[in-house]
């Protein structure tokens, strides 16, 4: 084979080349179109918005300062008050003691007013015990006690005789012995000890009535007509009527506020604040009169709180036509015992409890830290830390800071110029009420 038929491979013309390859590369083109047209859309825009940024107008500055708040406000106002304190407790006996009986026996008679409920006086009889056997002893007393009169009787009448048969020897001054004296000794001991035994059996047939101790009334009766007792079987639980004690809860700005200290006890110069007791009873409110007469000398470790009582005399009394039973929960107001002169200001200025917002004359606040000497649901009254037409913030201020500037406005309408922002000063309580 010669050179000129070696199988030279060359390009052909594209009239030449196949149908299919020339449809692949057409192909191929239309797919880069379809890709690079949204990149060249988003690419101009991106131009055109930093075009109009750079060469559109620019927003004004502003430099205002920044507005003061509205406050709403009240004025503070002085005023003589009495300070009074509302609290509660429960009602119980002053006296409360178990009925028992002294001597064993079966319960033969009850009184009608030997029932849960009952009312009694003092040494009036509740019940009693068979006395037969004690009447019994009675009488065997009385008669050992007549055996002993009579036998001290004898002895004294022979002693006599033995000290005239002595004397009639003429030898002086008899001895004891002659003249019977330790026989008379015997006999005078057995006299007394016959008595003894006589008031002894007496007091056990009174003790077979069983009495009351005191003026009162049945809380719970534990024994009745039928059942053997023995000495200390209890057969009721009594209480007196005579006064009635609550137990109240005191902080220690309620003892400063009333003026007495722990461990207070009522004395005649010092009768202790006056307190009305009150009790929603059968629909009505029911009110008794009484005294703080007493302070516990202990603080309670859990609650921090002292306990005082409260004495209401006579609580069953006819005037109040429904009596301070024990276990009632009755409202106590207390009175302090003199008028001073307090500064009002609405609940709302009281801030946490500590803390009032002062507006000054220049429209800033002064935060102040008080002690508040009476709280109730309307107002607070201050003996310091506000003077009187001070003007209180009563709204809600959100982070006070001492110094700040505000707008305060009137409760009634009114309106006040802020004064200007003044620099800024140490921060204060951060919250908003």
């Amino acid at each position: 084979m010669n050179k000129m038929d070696l199988n030279v491979t060359q390009e052909a013309p594209d009239s030449e080349k196949p149908v299919w390859a020339v449809n692949s590369f057409a192909g191929k083109a239309k797919r880069l179109a379809v890709v690079a047209a949204p990149l060249v859309v988003l690419l101009g825009g991106g131009a055109l918005l930093a075009l109009m940024i750079l060469t559109g107008p620019k927003p004004e500055e502003k430099n205002d300062a920044p507005h003061p708040p509205a406050v709403q406000f009240a004025v503070a106002q002085s005023r003589p008050t009495t300070i009074s304190i509302s609290v509660q407790g429960e009602a119980r006996p002053r006296v409360e003691a178990t009925l028992a009986a002294q001597v064993a026996g079966r319960i033969v008679w009850a009184s009608p007013a030997f029932v849960d409920g009952g009312s009694f006086r003092e040494g009036d009889v509740l019940a009693r015990v068979d006395a037969a056997d004690y009447q019994l002893a009675v009488v065997r007393a009385r008669a050992q006690v007549a055996q002993s009169e009579e036998a001290l009787t004898r002895e004294e009448a022979e002693g006599e005789l033995a000290r005239q048969d002595w004397q009639a020897l003429g030898r002086g001054d008899p001895p004891p012995l002659a003249v019977r004296e330790p026989q008379l000794a015997q006999a005078r001991a057995q006299l007394a000890a016959s008595q003894a035994g006589l008031r002894s059996a007496e007091l056990d047939l009174s003790r077979a009535s069983i009495r009351a101790p005191f003026t009162g009334r049945i809380r719970e009766r534990r024994a009745n007509v039928g059942d053997y007792v023995g000495p200390a079987s209890p057969v009721a639980v009594m209480f007196a009527t005579d006064a009635m004690e609550i137990r109240v809860p005191l902080t220690d700005a309620d003892l400063a506020s009333m003026r007495v200290p722990v461990g207070f006890t009522a004395t005649a110069a010092n009768p202790g604040p006056v307190a009305h007791v009150s009790q929603v009873s059968g629909g009505r409110i029911r009110t008794w009169q009484g005294r703080l007469v007493r302070v516990e000398a202990s603080v309670d470790a859990r609650t921090r709180l002292v306990y005082g009582v409260v004495e209401v005399r006579d609580p069953f009394n006819a005037r109040n036509a429904a009596p301070l039973a024990p276990g009632m929960f009755p409202t106590i107001r207390l009175e302090g015992s003199a008028r001073e002169t307090l500064v009002a200001a609405p609940r709302s200025a009281l801030k946490r409890n500590e803390y009032v917002y002062v507006v000054r004359p220049d429209n800033t606040i002064d935060v102040r830290e008080v002690r508040a000497a009476q709280t109730t649901a309307d107002e607070v009254l201050f003996r310091e830390g506000v003077a009187d037409g001070e003007r209180v913030v009563v709204s809600v201020l959100t982070s006070p800071r001492q110094g700040m500037a505000v707008t305060p406005i009137d409760r009634a309408g009114g309106s006040a110029q802020p004064a200007a922002a003044p620099a800024a000063a140490p921060a204060q309580p951060s919250s908003g009420n």
